[in-house]
């Protein structure tokens, strides 16, 4: 009979497993309705990444979102088809590109920010305000604590 080694809290364990389901739940709910503008969610998040930091490079936004600039390529290609952003070369380092919305890709951004705020608030509308708050407490205390190194807002 082998006994098993003691490698950590259980409480720990437990917290683990609760919030990769809650994060699958998240996904999967957030995936459904986005799925209803026509977008993956990934281009959802490039598209809403680039809202608030409009003209940036690939690269700072694929640290931002925590992809490689290589994973980034095809989704720029297929927002660049459908006009919703363009590449412009970076004038101060001519090998690099910025991403640009434009007019109907920032309409789109916009009409995605509302969307992103309704499905959070369905979401987490089982929370009080008291208790989002305690929880993005909690989650920002997890993250910094896990060497996240993106400091700005999610």
């Amino acid at each position: 009979m082998s006994s098993r080694p003691q490698t950590g809290d259980s409480d720990a364990v437990r917290l683990g497993e609760l919030l990769g389901r809650s994060w699958r739940t998240f996904s999967r709910l957030g995936q459904a309705r986005f799925a209803e503008s026509g977008l993956s969610a990934a281009s959802v998040r490039l598209l809403l990444a680039l809202a608030a930091e409009p003209d940036s490079r690939m690269g700072d936004l694929a640290k931002r979102l925590g992809v490689t600039a290589r994973a980034l390529t095809p989704i720029t290609d297929s927002l660049a088809n459908d006009g919703l952003v363009s590449r412009v070369v970076d004038p101060t380092d001519r090998r690099a590109f910025k991403l640009v919305l434009t007019g109907l890709g920032a309409s789109r951004a916009e009409n995605l920010s509302i969307l992103q705020a309704e499905i959070s608030d369905e979401i987490f509308g089982a929370l009080t305000s008291e208790q989002r708050r305690e929880l993005e407490r909690l989650l920002r205390t997890f993250v910094e604590a896990t060497g996240d190194e993106t400091t700005d807002e999610c």
